[in-house]
């Protein structure tokens, strides 16, 4: 094949390989906003209609306890071989329970299923990373004679690999382990004094307390306000107005209906009253085309309800569809990747064409914080992203990552170092993305980073004037527009502090891809980088906060 017809083929086999790949499978962004993000939001529940708070908040928790007393015995049932359709019919006559409480139970109870056997396959590859990282490290120690060092990693590694065994065993007899309670406070009883009980009734009053302290209602379009057993209605001083159903056991004393007055959720409050107002559309045209055409209208939102009581009392979640804005963003503009890093997130914005045309870092350290303000700091740092791209009508593109390789590995790094990455959570990152993109009409998309650092650092670092993260980031942008990452004809690359290191590249083969030739350039940049941090860890004195490669 002539050179050229060759090099032809080869760009059209990247381009399927790199960006055709899309067509296969919707992204992230386009399947959310295809069937609807789900967005929670909630309120403290302050008042009751007929009562005052102390028996309205009885009310609820008798209906938590009925609710996770059911589920208890169901998941009890399932999990000695039984069907929870076939149990439907003897748990409503038993525990005198409508049909769609026992449904929101069951839907409830099969998500905490599925996320334990989930959880199950995760921690096994976890497992089986650390067990190889433990080998390595075995062998490394034999070699330098470490006797000490060596016994404490063999006591390591075989308490892995039991823990694996038993993993794998809970995993081919299906045996799922579900403490409901939390096995954290479940562990509390064998050591009372030390966790502040002066007895056992003291904590078995706790016990009881959190293996009862939530319940929740399943919504669904079909039905009114979206949901059956909790209707939402909007009175005039335009508050929301729930109006739960009590099952007939609950019902004897009060009525069948606790009415909750004076619900205002401070965030998502338009989006409740639009999912409420698509509710009255559908039920209208349902009554006058019938119900096969209203199912086809996309009229009509469910409104599922989850009542949690905490310290202060209870909280009403409300979690319904949160309709897409209009897609603003176009790929022959460009693209604006972004670079995760454990202490900021680099960010560069290219043309249609991949040229460099803005590029920024936003701080991001969440070390050291609390959940709740590593959320707020990365709904900060997000914001700002997002509203940029919706401003230049660009993509962004991110990089798909597993950071639990990383975590796995992180037993000899240093100890400030590993601290910081285990604090970042990529996954936080990514849905605060999809979930801003969807709300802003910003496409997200992901990319495969391989050697996004080294083509980074080899092609637009210097030549650019960009930093290693801002030119991965830039590499991120370019990949997912389909632009070409040859290798560059001068085989220099800057490594820090002024050096710059010469590089050869092996001849090529027409079945090996480009990857292949950036790969055996990283292996020859690898010692001088590594020269390069031991020299900057010298000059920034003990426990520097190391940056991932």
């Amino acid at each position: 094949m002539p050179r050229r017809r060759w090099h032809c083929a080869h760009l059209y086999w990247y381009y399927w390989a790199m960006v055709g790949r899309k067509e296969k499978g919707p992204s992230p962004f386009r399947a959310a906003a295809g069937k609807g993000l789900p967005a929670t939001y909630q309120t403290r529940i302050l008042d009751f209609a007929g009562m005052d708070r102390t028996a309205g908040d009885k009310y609820l928790s008798a209906y938590a306890g009925l609710y996770c007393r059911v589920q208890r015995r169901l998941f009890a049932d399932v999990a000695a071989g039984r069907s929870a359709v076939s149990l439907k019919q003897d748990y409503l006559r038993h525990y005198r329970i409508p049909a769609r409480m026992f449904n929101g139970v069951r839907v409830s109870l099969e998500g905490k299923v599925a996320s334990v056997r989930e959880q199950q396959l995760l921690r096994r590859d976890e497992l089986q990373r650390r067990i190889s990282r433990a080998q390595v490290q075995i062998a490394e120690a034999g070699e330098e004679g470490r006797r000490d060092w060596l016994h404490q990693k063999r006591r390591r590694l075989g308490n892995l690999k039991g823990n694996l065994e038993g993993l794998e065993s809970d995993i081919q007899a299906g045996r799922i382990r579900l403490c409901f309670g939390s096995r954290k406070l479940w562990r509390k009883q064998y050591n009372l004094e030390a966790n502040g009980y002066p007895g056992h009734e003291d904590w078995l009053r706790d016990w009881r307390s959190a293996r009862s302290d939530e319940f929740f209602v399943l919504g669904s379009r079909d039905e009114t306000g979206g949901c059956q057993l909790c209707v939402a209605t909007v009175p005039e001083d335009g508050s929301l107005t729930l109006r739960l159903r009590l099952p007939d056991a609950l019902a004897g004393g009060h009525g069948k209906h606790l009415v909750i007055p004076g619900i205002r959720f401070k965030y998502g409050y338009e989006q409740v009253l639009a999912a409420l107002e698509s509710n009255a559309e559908y039920g209208a045209f349902r009554r006058q085309y019938g119900e096969l055409a209203a199912r086809h209208s996309g009229l009509g939102q469910a409104i599922s309800y989850r009542f949690k009581r905490d310290a202060r009392g209870w909280r009403v979640f409300a979690t319904t569809s949160l309709a897409g804005a209009p897609v603003v963003t176009d790929n022959a503009r460009g693209a604006i990747g972004v670079d995760l890093n454990a202490d900021h997130l680099a960010v560069s914005e290219s043309d249609g064409d991949g040229n460099p045309v803005n590029s920024f870092s936003v701080p991001l350290v969440t070390y050291g914080k609390s959940r709740h303000q590593a959320e707020a700091l990365i709904g900060d740092a997000v914001v700002g992203i997002v509203a940029h791209a919706r401003e230049v009508g660009k993509p962004i593109v991110l990089e798909k990552l597993d950071f639990r390789q990383k975590k796995a590995v992180l037993e000899g790094e240093s100890p400030r170092y590993s601290r910081m990455l285990s604090s970042f959570s990529y996954a936080k990152v990514q849905a605060c993305f999809l979930s801003r993109g969807i709300r802003q009409g910003v496409e997200v998309h992901q990319v495969n980073p391989a050697f996004s650092s080294v083509i980074g650092r080899v092609k637009f670092m210097e030549r650019y004037g960009l930093s290693v993260h801002q030119a991965a980031a830039l590499t991120l942008a370019r990949r997912f527009l389909g632009c070409s990452e040859g290798i560059p004809l001068q085989r220099v690359c800057p490594v820090g502090n002024g050096v710059r290191v010469a590089f050869s590249v092996p001849a090529r083969k027409r079945v090996k891809h480009v990857w292949t030739l950036w790969g055996c350039v990283l292996e020859q940049l690898r010692p001088a980088l590594a020269a390069q941090r031991r020299l900057g860890k010298r000059r920034r004195g003990p426990n520097p906060v190391r940056a991932p490669a």
